[in-house]
């Protein structure tokens, strides 16, 4: 049996150990007081001793611990039914047995509770017949006092057990839920990752035509060029640079899109914020967004891998753009800028969206923390990942100018691999 399915019987066990030590010292206060025979303390010794354990190696063995449980309960209330006219309808003990026995089944649920309650009104009924038992309700102050322990102890720990049941209940119910929405994610990683691999090979099939466009284009004009009308030139021209143009994106869509070893090489951080602009550049006219650059060309060139921060640049700035496309932003404005910090060089790219909470900042670059209604949740951790990767830094604040900004910093090249 694994230890979540022990978990019930265990709880169970300790509540039945806890109530029937409690129950002996007031069932043997009437005893004593009443006079009972060998026969009904032999019953209660066994109960209250024995029976526990028993009940407990009966769960634990059992392919249903929650039916050997709900056996083991009835057990205890026909023998709580037993012990009523054992102690002549003592009003008080009888009282808390009842109580006792009825309190911990209520979680199991009112038929299970019914059945129970009737069980223990059968075996009293029949006790009262086999002994002949009479009505003294009276209680003496002795028995109170033996009552007592019963009457505060044992609510108390029924509420705790409860308690902690509904604890581990709920987080098992979370930890179900979570377990759920992580298959569901990876399953969407894996649909993306396949698209990518779709995307690398569309890449490469459209790079062929677009090619044959551009030679189709400016072989045209070197036809015949003193023959051929200068619109026809022009549209000619724009045909061949147009074809060109979407020649370069769809190769760096190829080269973003496939797979490989890192490779470190320096390269300027100027140029990489320019290649990823280039290829979002649908995106940011889509958007609408004004785009500001504060490239300093003085900067060294970094040691990273191409690719790897150009995917840390796109995840940055679809972010960026999708954080100012709610009613909230009146002005669209992306700010890309490169300065110096130490031996590394850092690029910050600024939104002027709604902003980031302070209170999920700190958690910001967690997997699966997202503040996205359809968000993963992995963009963010992603990037660490890959800064880390590249012997950088990643981190993200509130703009001065509202909105929110996220920088990484990445090392500058040596000298010897600048050349």
């Amino acid at each position: 049996m694994s230890e979540s399915e022990l978990r019930l019987p265990r709880q169970v066990y300790r509540l039945r150990t806890f109530g029937l030590a409690l129950g002996f010292l007031c069932i043997g206060a009437v005893f004593y007081e009443r006079g009972a025979s060998p026969i009904a303390w032999g019953l209660l010794t066994a109960h209250g001793l024995v029976w526990p354990h028993v009940a407990w190696y009966r769960a634990r063995v059992s392919a249903d611990p929650h039916g050997a449980e709900r056996t083991n309960l009835l057990v205890d209330s026909a023998m709580g039914g037993i012990y009523v006219p054992l102690m002549a309808f003592a009003l008080l003990p009888s009282v808390l047995i009842v109580a006792m026995l009825s309190m911990d089944k209520l979680g199991w649920g009112w038929r299970f509770l019914g059945r129970a309650c009737a069980g223990m009104a059968a075996t009293c009924a029949a006790t009262t017949v086999l002994t002949g038992a009479s009505l003294r309700p009276a209680t003496s102050m002795p028995v109170i006092v033996a009552s007592i322990p019963l009457m505060v102890a044992y609510p108390f720990a029924v509420a705790f057990i409860s308690e902690r049941s509904g604890r581990l209940a709920r987080e098992r119910k979370k930890a179900v839920e979570q377990t759920a929405a992580l298959r569901e994610q990876l399953a969407h990683i894996a649909r993306v990752g396949t698209l990518g691999e779709m995307a690398a090979g569309l890449a490469h099939e459209l790079n062929q035509p677009l090619t044959a466009i551009h030679l189709e284009a400016y072989t045209a004009l070197e036809l015949n060029p003193a023959g051929v009308p200068e619109a026809i030139r022009d549209s000619l021209s724009r045909i061949g640079e147009q074809s060109m143009r979407a020649g370069d994106i769809v190769r760096r869509m190829r080269t973003f899109a496939r797979r490989g070893q890192a490779h470190r090489e320096p390269i300027p951080a100027g140029q990489l914020v320019h290649e990823v602009l280039a290829l979002l550049d649908h995106d940011l006219r889509l958007g609408a967004v004004e785009t500001v650059l504060l490239l300093r060309d003085d900067l060294p060139p970094v040691l990273v891998d191409r690719i790897e921060i150009q995917q840390i640049l796109v995840n940055l700035i679809r972010n960026a753009i999708e954080a100012m496309t709610g009613p909230a932003a009146t002005r669209r404005r992306l700010t890309i800028r490169t300065e110096p910090a130490g031996d590394y060089v850092r690029v910050s790219v600024s939104d002027t969206g709604g902003g980031v909470d302070p209170a999920v900042l700190a958690h910001l670059f967690h997997p699966f923390q997202t503040t996205k209604a359809a968000g993963l949740g992995l963009g963010l951790s992603i990037c660490q990942s890959l800064i880390e990767a590249n012997s950088g830094r990643v981190g993200a604040g509130p703009h001065p100018h509202d909105g929110a900004m996220f920088f990484f910093d990445v090392p500058i090249a040596p000298a010897e691999r600048r050349s």
